[in-house]
């Protein structure tokens, strides 16, 4: 009984989630409310407050959840001392490719509060970027150091350069098509989009 008990737990925190990402890509976290998410759902106020407190909560958990498994990928091939550098750098990208091929909906999911000055932005960029360019970083210095690729440029630009064009391309294709239709949306899967960037970025600035 107990074993039962606990899936059903599980299945109801999990449809929370789901629902709650849905809500939040297509309204924004601002305009979200719990009640929005109970009804989606199909669960009282009740079992949300025991699972997540408040909305901050429900919203700071799903994007954990959601990116947590690339900060530590980014860690280990951080760490990794059997690695060349060359290597790190090119699986690097080969990570955000599987990843964001994943988790398409991401970039939507944080384009909305990424960008503005809240607790919620405050937050994400203090206790996910951070540890996200932290390792990133690392693994372009030493790219730059080993002549893997140019050191005209700060490695912290190209980084945030890269970023950005993911959050951009990723999340700026559906939001474009909705508001001025798809004569101006960027064509193609998750894939051929990364890979176009990957390609711009690194004609850029590998060492020939």
């Amino acid at each position: 009984m107990q074993t039962e008990k606990r899936d059903i737990d599980l299945s109801a925190r999990e449809k929370i989630l789901i629902c709650a990402e849905k809500l939040f890509i297509e309204k924004g976290y601002s305009n979200t409310s719990i009640r929005d998410v109970c009804k989606a759902a199909g669960v009282n106020i009740a079992l949300i407050n025991y699972y997540f407190t408040s909305k901050e909560r429900l919203y700071k958990e799903l994007i954990k959840g959601k990116i947590s498994p690339i900060i530590s990928r980014l860690k280990s091939l951080s760490e990794d001392k059997e690695l060349s550098s060359k290597d790190k750098f090119f699986s690097l990208f080969n990570i955000y490719e599987e990843f964001y091929e994943q988790n398409s909906n991401l970039p939507q999911l944080l384009a909305r509060e990424i960008v503005t000055n809240t607790d919620i932005s405050r937050w994400f960029h203090r206790n996910i970027v951070a540890k996200e360019l932290q390792y990133i970083k690392k693994i372009f210095i030493e790219a730059q150091r080993d002549g893997v690729i140019t050191n005209k440029y700060d490695p912290v630009f190209i980084m945030s350069f890269c970023l950005g064009a993911l959050m951009f391309i990723l999340a700026g294709s559906s939001m474009v098509d909705r508001s001025i239709g798809e004569e101006f949306t960027i064509k193609g899967s998750t894939r051929e989009k990364i890979e176009i960037i990957k390609e711009l970025v690194l004609n850029g600035i590998i060492k020939r």
